[in-house]
């Protein structure tokens, strides 16, 4: 399992994890990770070491271009870099999330489509499982603090490989737990200027964290759509009973 890296770089196996089956996710295949631009040169070694082949960068392309991925002799997954539907039209920055009152609730309610939706025509996640489907493996995937998109990849890939909803709520809140230094920081911050806001206060809290509820409803949403992951593998991304049989047979014990 992967050590010594500071909790603020959020990441982590998902190996170890249980499926509804009994089955057990394979460690050294898949690893979460918030940007590796933030990466100490010893904690690169780490990743050299864990002999990653393949990383997809989920972050939008002028974040990529301006902070590129360090080199950890692995080859990068190509997508076009574009943000997933919706997420054109969400203020990400400080002042985004330092709104108050009504702004404040309309931009919760803005951030939790995006997120609902996410898992339906990102052609981010479609690199990630036409990559998954070949068994381009160990695969490294990461945003900038890896926990939403990082997050919701997480969930899709648990989610194919045949974990319960348990299971892949508590791989993302585990991001609460990796961050929680920064989250404790930023709500500090928020209490000095619109404590009574709760709006304002949620918006600070999103800023470092993942909200549970907010996780559960990606899951509703995509179980209402396709009522199963095998349906929603198939319909999404074209897989068909072989390719995912293949997929957890390769990636499970």
């Amino acid at each position: 399992m992967l050590q010594l890296l500071r909790p603020v770089l959020n990441c982590r196996d998902l190996g170890g994890n249980q499926t509804e089956n009994g089955r057990t996710v394979r460690s050294g295949l898949f690893v979460r990770s918030g940007g590796l631009h933030l990466f100490q040169e010893e904690e690169l070694e780490v990743l050299r070491a864990y002999g990653i082949r393949m990383i997809l960068d989920l972050r939008a392309s002028y974040a990529w271009k301006k902070k590129p991925d360090p080199d950890i002799n692995a080859v990068h997954a190509v997508y076009d870099g574009k943000a997933a539907p919706g997420g054109e039209a969400i203020d990400f920055s400080a002042k985004g999330f330092g709104q108050t009152g009504k702004p404040a609730q309309t931009q919760i309610e803005t951030l939790r489509q995006y997120y609902i939706h996410m898992p339906f025509g990102y052609d981010a996640f479609h690199t990630m499982m036409r990559e998954m489907k070949n068994g381009n493996m160990p695969f490294l995937f990461h945003c900038s603090k890896g926990k939403d998109r990082t997050g919701i990849a997480a969930m899709i890939l648990l989610g194919a490989l045949g974990c319960d909803d348990e299971t892949i709520i508590r791989d993302y809140l585990l991001s609460n737990e990796y961050r929680k230094e920064e989250i404790k920081n930023r709500l500090a911050e928020g209490r000095k200027n619109h404590p009574e806001d709760e709006g304002y206060m949620k918006l600070m809290f999103l800023r470092e964290g993942v909200d549970e509820q907010i996780g559960r409803d990606v899951l509703a949403n995509l179980k209402a759509k396709c009522g199963s992951w095998e349906n929603y593998l198939f319909s999404e991304y074209g897989w068909n009973e072989a390719d995912l049989e293949a997929f957890r047979n390769r990636c499970l014990l």
